[in-house]
């Protein structure tokens, strides 16, 4: 059983090389850096044979499509790398709560089944409202307050407020699309990449679809992987949306307001869990946690 961890990063060099060595023994991790990062301190990780800094780095910015083009960039790097049983997304602030032994059974016993949760937004009323929103030229780094941004904002309120909205099914070379939502967090088969990947590269309507979506990073893959073939093999949400954190299903997060640094007061619920990882940790935060966590991982 090979795994591959795809990580986003942009911060906190010493966790992330703490986070690799914590990971199985036998594992690749394929690591995206902000491109607004300085990347100085992150280079001493490749002296570990088993890490592959993308040499392709993005201006990432939050809700934009840039997100998904590392997401691709990280897919992109792994599938032309190696064989591996399968790919897992987790970022640099990550810290796994299960032993190596028990990640890899886990993996091990999974069969086809992709670890990709969605729930289809076309029928989630309010919760759905920022889908609906145009996000016109979200790609481009520009300051707040700066005027081009505040071009931007205008442009994408005006649009919303003359009645004009995103459509949450469409239809796009023969094929129907419901809109999915899902997390940023997953374990996917090399299969399933390797056809998202494809959409990607070659799929140009419905990238332009996303372009101008809310958090596509959440979005395109799981509408791309629900709408096709592999649909069967994910974990559809019924229901009403409710949180975000009931679509992370191998990743605790608290999310309330905002995502929560987490401390060794939270061992009790993160034990409670049962999740495989945890977000977020940090150096000098988290600290006593991660000791606790290493402490009983690995009894």
């Amino acid at each position: 059983m090979t795994l591959a961890f795809l990580i986003s990063a942009h911060t906190d060099p010493i966790h992330l090389a703490r986070l690799l060595k914590s990971l199985p023994e036998d594992a690749a991790f394929f690591i995206h850096i902000d491109s607004k990062t300085d990347i100085t301190p992150f280079l001493s990780l490749r002296k570990d044979p088993r890490v592959h800094l993308l040499s392709r780095r993005i201006n990432v910015m939050w809700g934009s499509i840039r997100q998904v083009e590392y997401q691709m960039e990280l897919l992109r790097e792994a599938l032309s790398s190696g064989t591996f049983h399968r790919l897992i997304a987790i970022s640099g602030l990550d810290y796994p709560l299960w032993s190596n032994a028990r990640i890899i059974e886990f993996f091990s016993r999974l069969g086809d089944k992709e670890i990709l949760q969605g729930i289809r937004m076309t029928h989630q009323g309010a919760a759905a409202v920022n889908y609906r929103r145009y996000r016109w030229l979200n790609g481009h780094p520009w300051k707040a307050g700066s005027f081009p941004n505040k071009l931007r904002v205008a442009l994408q309120r005006l649009t919303y407020g003359i009645g004009i909205r995103k459509p949450l099914s469409f239809r796009l070379q023969g094929i129907e699309y419901q809109l999915y939502k899902g997390a940023s967090w997953w374990a996917i088969s090399p299969e399933l990449a390797a056809y998202v990947l494809h959409e990607w590269d070659t799929n140009k309507a419905l990238v332009k679809y996303f372009s101008t979506a809310f958090c596509p990073d959440e979005t395109f893959i799981q509408t791309i992987a629900f709408n096709s073939p592999f649909a069967s093999r994910c974990m559809l949400q019924e229901g009403r949306y409710t949180s975000l954190s009931a679509l992370t299903p191998l990743t605790y997060i608290d999310y309330h307001p905002v995502i929560k640094v987490l401390t060794e007061e939270d061992w009790p619920a993160l034990k409670q869990s049962g999740k495989m990882f945890c977000r977020k940790t940090v150096t000098g935060i988290s600290d006593r946690l991660l000791d606790r966590i290493d402490r009983e991982r690995n009894v």
